[in-house]
């Protein structure tokens, strides 16, 4: 196997309101609340960087409770970061989050000893944890229209 490519576009549709998409034709918005200037229709930057790890860390843990046959009834994450409030006022403070905390919660039938072994694979195998955690490669341009 190779590398797989991912990729997506956004659209500036108004104020702070951004349109993303992908090639098989999904589509989420991407906004911030009123008292950031935005129309709070849909979850802003910094909480779909959260559901992502979570959404991430819950497929993870499904294919591979597939392949380690744990039977999985539920799982619940509760995902939360902090970012410091003069990130976007000030060049000389970090932007990015501190620090994520996530509880994972997993309703099973299976064995604990199994469930366990589960969950301490998880993190190995998700993207989304694994570029959170070690450093990624970020590459810019821009163009004026």
């Amino acid at each position: 196997m190779g590398i797989q490519k991912y990729s997506i576009n956004s659209e500036l549709k108004n104020d702070m309101e951004v349109e993303i998409s992908n090639g098989r034709g999904h589509k989420i918005t991407i906004d911030e609340p009123e008292e950031l200037g935005g129309t709070d229709k849909g979850m802003n930057p910094v909480e779909i960087t959260l559901a992502s790890l979570a959404g991430c860390l819950s497929i993870t843990a499904a294919f591979l409770a597939k392949k380690m046959r744990v039977e999985i009834n539920n799982i619940e994450i509760e995902v939360e970061g902090d970012i410091d409030d003069k990130a976007m006022s000030s060049t000389e403070v970090y932007s990015g989050f501190q620090e994520i905390r996530f509880n994972f919660k997993i309703d099973s039938d299976s064995p604990k000893e199994k469930v366990e072994k589960l969950y301490n694979s998880v993190e190995d195998f998700c993207p989304v944890s694994d570029t959170l955690i070690n450093k990624v490669e970020l590459n810019g341009k821009y163009e004026i229209k």
